[in-house]
C-alpha cells in the first residue's frame, strides 16, 4: 500500500520567476527507503515541505496514508511522520540535552520507565549521556543533530523524513547512525532522506531520485 502519494505537485515561492517543484509525482510504500538527492535548489527540500504540509502546492495533490494531505491537521501529521529538518537549531527548544531528547516522548505519553530507557539507550549510543545537563545551544551542531534524530527515533514513528540528516556529523557517529537507518527500515520504518552524503547514500539500500530545476530526472 502507497502510504505517500504525490500527483502533479507545482510549487513557486512568492516573487519566484520558476517553479520551485514542477509535475512532481512520486508515490512512496509504508516501508520503502527513498534518497532524494541533486544540486542545491533542485527542489529536494521544498518536495519534503509539501509532504509534511508546511506550504501548499499551487496545484496538484499530496496524499498521506491514503488521506488527501489537507484533511490533516499538522499535529496529525506529525503523529505519523517523524521530522528532523536540515537545521536542528530549528527544532531545539528546551533548556537541557535530557530535556530537549524526552519532550516529544512524554507529549505521547510514554511511562517513566520507558522514558529512562530510551534516553539511557540513545543518548548513551550518540555520546549525548554525558552531556544530558547542558543546554542544547552550547553544543556542537553535530552534536545538536544527533540529538534531534535521536529523540525522533525514540518516538518510533511509522515513517521518517530526514533533511541532510550527517550534516556536521563526525564518521564515527555517522556510521552509528547508517546502521540505525538499516536497522530501523529492514524492521518495516519508511523512510525518505534528502542528503550528498556519498556515504550515507551507498550504505543505504533503497530507491535514489535525483532531482534537479525542480524535477525528477533519474530514479535509481
Amino acid at each position: 500500500m502507497n502510504y505517500i502519494e504525490i500527483n502533479k505537485v507545482y510549487y513557486k515561492y512568492r516573487n519566484a520567476v520558476d517553479y520551485a517543484v514542477k509535475n512532481i509525482s512520486i508515490t512512496v510504500s509504508k516501508g520503502e527507503l527513498i534518497l532524494i538527492t541533486g544540486g542545491n535548489g533542485s527542489g529536494k527540500s521544498t518536495l519534503l515541505k509539501l509532504i509534511m504540509k508546511a506550504i501548499k502546492p499551487a496545484s496538484g495533490v499530496v496524499h498521506l496514508d491514503g488521506k488527501n494531505i489537507n484533511s490533516y491537521s499538522i499535529t496529525e501529521i506529525g503523529r505519523k511522520i517523524g521530522f528532523v529538518f536540515q537545521n536542528p537549531n530549528h527544532m531545539i527548544f528546551n533548556t537541557t540535552v535530557y530535556d530537549e531528547f524526552v519532550f516529544g516522548l512524554k507529549q505521547i505519553k510514554k511511562s517513566i520507565d520507558e522514558i529512562d530507557e530510551l534516553a539511557e539507550y540513545y543518548l548513551h549510543k550518540f555520546d549525548l549521556y554525558r552531556l544530558r545537563n547542558r543546554n542544547p545551544f552550547n553544543i556542537s551542531e553535530g552534536q545538536k543533530q544527533l540529538l534531534v534524530i535521536s529523540s525522533v527515533l525514540a518516538m518510533q514513528p511509522d515513517f521518517l523524513i530526514l533533511d541532510e540528516p550527517t550534516t556536521g556529523i563526525d564518521s564515527t557517529h555517522k556510521h552509528t547512525l547508517i546502521n540505525m537507518f538499516n536497522e530501523i527500515h529492514s524492521n518495516g520504518t519508511g523512510i525518505i532522506i534528502i542528503s550528498h552524503d556519498n556515504k550515507l547514500i551507498n550504505e543505504l539500500d533503497g530507491r535514489e531520485i535525483f532531482m534537479s530545476q525542480g524535477e525528477i530526472v533519474e530514479t535509481y
